[in-house]
C-alpha cells in the first residue's frame, strides 16, 4: 500500500522485517517441539533464538534470492549463515516452504485483526458517545431521500452502532479461524511427527490445521478478506450518509475543518461551506476494498495439492486490504468524533413541509375516533395535495397544518388539543429511550 494510506503500526506488521521475523519464529518453534519430543538436543532452539532478523540479513537474503530464485530458500541460507554449527543441520529440516510461510502468515493475520479490533472498539465508543449526546436531537427521517417522519440523530447513529457491534463479533470469529498453522510437509502427509505441528503451533499461539496440503486451504483467506471488505462497505454507507447530511441544501452536519485548512483551490468560499472530503475519501477507498474480493475468491482455486497462482496476488491484496481498512477506521472514527451537528438546521428541515410529515398521525387520530382507515387516508392525502410543491403552502400561505386545523371533517372529529398533539414531534419519538435501552452504552 502506498505510504499515504499506511499508518505506522499496521504498516510495520506487514513489512519484510516483520514477515521474516515470523518465519524465524516458526522455524524456532519447530526446533523447540523437536527438542521437547527428544529428537534433538533441547538447547538447539535456544541457540537459534539468539539470531535476530535484521536489515543486513534481509539484504543478504535478497542477494541469495538472485541465485536461488526462491525467497524462502534464500531466507533459510541467510539465517543459517548466522547460526552456530550445531544448529545448522537441524534448521528447516523436515519442513517445506509453506510450513513456514503459511504459519507465519497466520501470525500476521491474527496480529492484524487484533489491531483492527482495537480500532473497531474505538469507533464503537465514538459512535456510542455521539449517539448518546444526540439521543433526543430531533430530525427528519428520509425514505427514498424524501421527507418521511421524525427520528433523532441519536437513533441514526445507534443504527450504525448496531452494525459496528456485529462486525466486531464477526472479526473475533474470523481471528479464531485464521489463527491456524501447518507443519505437514510438501503434500500434507508429514515428514515430521504430527505432534511437532501441534506443539509448535501452540508455542506460536495458533491451532494446528486438521488437514492441509502443501498449503492451508484458501477459504480461510476468503473469509478474512470478506470480513474486512464487509467493514469497509459499512463505513462507505455511514460516510455516504454524512455526505448527504453535509450538503448545503440540508446542512445538518459538517466535517470538522481545522483553522487554515482550505476547501478549494478555485473557490475561497469552500473553506466556509466545507466539502465532506474525509467521508468522500472513505467512500473512495471502499471501492478499492471491494475490488480485493475477486482475487481473494479466485485464489482459493489451486490445482491438486499446490500451485502458485495464489502467491503473487496474496502478496498484494492481503497487506493492501488490511492496511487500507486500518486507515479507514482511523479516519472515520476521527470524522465522527469531531463531526459538527446543527440541531437548529435539523429543526428547520423537520418543519420544512409545513407539517405534511405528520400526516400519518392525523390519519391515525381519525381512525381512533372510528373513521375507516381508507377514508381517513384519502381525506388526509387530499389535504396534502392542496399545497404547492416547493413552498409547501397554498396561494394564501396556508400550510398543511393550517388546512388540517380548518378542515371541518377533521375538526368535527378532533379537538384543537388533539390536532396539536398530532404535530408534536415528541409523540413520534416517545419510544426512543426504549430503543436506546437495548444497547449497552
Amino acid at each position: 500500500m502506498i505510504p499515504r494510506y499506511t499508518l505506522l503500526e499496521m504498516g510495520t506488521l506487514w513489512n519484510e522485517l516483520a514477515k521474516k521475523t515470523h518465519w524465524l519464529k516458526v522455524e524456532i518453534a519447530v526446533l523447540q517441539a523437536r527438542g521437547e519430543l527428544g529428537e534433538i538436543s533441547t538447547n538447539i532452539h535456544e541457540l537459534a533464538r539468539k539470531v535476530r532478523i535484521t536489515e543486513a540479513i534481509l539484504a543478504r537474503a535478497d542477494e541469495l534470492e538472485k541465485i536461488s530464485d526462491h525467497d524462502l530458500i534464500a531466507f533459510v541460507l541467510a539465517v543459517t549463515e548466522q547460526l552456530p554449527e550445531e544448529v545448522k543441520p537441524h534448521f528447516h529440516s523436515g519442513l517445506t516452504s509453506y510450513d513456514v510461510e503459511d504459519t507465519g502468515l497466520a501470525m500476521t493475520l491474527v496480529s492484524s485483526l487484533g489491531l483492527i479490533l482495537r480500532k473497531m472498539n474505538r469507533l464503537r465508543k465514538v459512535i456510542a458517545a455521539k449517539a448518546q449526546e444526540h439521543r433526543n436531537t430531533a430530525m427528519i427521517g428520509r425514505t427514498h431521500f424524501i421527507h418521511a417522519e421524525p427520528i433523532t440523530f441519536g437513533l441514526k447513529l445507534l443504527g450504525w452502532l448496531d452494525v459496528v457491534e456485529r462486525h466486531i463479533e464477526r472479526l473475533k470469529s474470523v481471528r479464531g479461524e485464521v489463527g491456524v498453522g501447518k507443519i505437514s510437509g510438501a503434500v500434507g502427509t508429514y515428514v515430521l511427527d504430527p505432534k511437532i505441528e501441534e506443539l509448535a503451533c501452540g508455542y506460536l499461539g495458533l491451532k494446528p490445521a486438521r488437514i492441509s496440503t502443501q498449503i492451508l486451504s484458501r477459504d480461510i483467506i476468503v473469509r478474512y478478506i470478506s470480513a474486512l471488505v464487509a467493514v469497509a462497505n459499512s463505513l462507505d454507507r455511514f460516510a455516504t450518509e454524512i455526505r448527504h447530511l453535509a450538503g448545503t441544501d440540508i446542512s445538518e452536519v459538517a466535517e470538522f475543518k481545522r483553522p487554515g485548512a482550505k476547501g478549494s483551490s478555485a473557490m475561497p468560499g469552500k473553506s466556509f461551506l466545507r466539502n465532506p472530503i474525509k467521508s468522500e475519501n472513505i467512500c473512495s477507498l471502499a471501492r478499492v476494498m471491494r475490488g480485493h474480493l475477486i482475487p481473494a475468491f479466485e485464489c482459493e482455486v489451486v490445482w491438486c495439492e499446490r500451485t502458485l497462482e495464489n502467491s503473487a496476488a496474496e502478496r498484494i491484496f492481503l497487506p493492501d486490504a488490511t492496511i487500507l481498512l486500518d486507515f479507514m477506521l482511523e479516519r472515520f472514527a476521527d470524522t465522527v468524533e469531531k463531526l459538527e451537528v446543527f440541531p437548529a438546521h435539523m429543526e428547520r428541515n423537520l418543519r420544512k413541509t409545513g407539517g405534511i410529515i405528520f400526516a400519518q398521525r392525523v390519519m391515525l387520530a381519525l381512525t381512533a375516533k372510528g373513521m375507516a382507515r381508507y377514508q381517513a387516508y384519502d381525506l388526509v392525502e387530499g389535504v396534502c395535495f392542496k399545497v404547492e410543491r416547493g413552498t409547501f403552502q397554498t396561494e394564501d400561505e396556508k400550510t398543511f397544518r393550517d388546512l388540517v386545523a380548518a378542515h371541518s371533517e377533521i375538526t368535527n372529529q378532533l379537538s384543537p388539543e388533539e390536532i396539536n398533539a398530532c404535530f408534536d414531534p415528541r409523540q413520534s419519538l416517545k419510544h426512543v429511550d426504549a430503543i436506546f435501552n437495548r444497547f449497552d452504552l
